[in-house]
């Protein structure tokens, strides 16, 4: 979700790629699915989420359950899910998988005014083709887009109106 990693490059970080003080994940290129090296930012809320986790002095993976690393989440997000009371799984309708939070990254990074071309290097989507497929337009955008050219619309009307006083 702050990331925009993919579920293999999660599953397989381990602490010597986490820059804590530098704040960056530093993934090799054997780490990535198109095989280039990648360096993602650490947000603040993943800083403090980083800093609270435990670290076992047998394993360098970030990620472990039982003291062994996690190959598969499945299990444990079907059931977080039914928990939390949100569906799940991808042939149900609006069930949520792992991969939503990369497509939810992608879009939340747009929303937030980041240039395309710098979401793809952090997401390390190597084709504007797979960051448009990765990009949400959802109704909130629509009704931004529609606000936004209302305040278009007022400003030229200022504009011209301010022009007719002037002549």
């Amino acid at each position: 979700y702050y990331t925009g990693m993919r579920r293999g490059e999660i599953l397989g970080l381990t602490w010597d790629k986490v820059d804590m003080k530098g704040r960056f994940i530093n993934l090799d290129a054997a780490d990535t699915k198109d095989r280039e090296k990648r360096s993602i930012p650490i947000c603040d809320e993943l800083y403090k989420m980083l800093k609270a986790m435990p670290r076992d002095i047998r394993d360098n993976h970030v990620f472990l359950f039982r003291g062994q690393t996690v190959s598969d989440i499945r299990t444990g997000l079907r059931k977080a899910c039914k928990e939390a009371g949100i569906a799940y799984g991808r042939d149900v309708k609006g069930g949520f998988i792992l991969h939503d939070c990369r497509h939810t990254f992608n879009t939340n990074m747009r929303k937030a005014g980041v240039p395309e071309s710098v979401i793809m290097a952090i997401t390390g989507h190597s084709t504007r083709e797979m960051f448009d497929r990765y990009n949400v337009i959802d109704k909130i955008d629509k009704v931004e887009a529609v606000n936004r050219l209302e305040v278009f619309f007022q400003n030229v009307t200022q504009n011209v109106n301010q022009e007719a006083q002037n002549e």
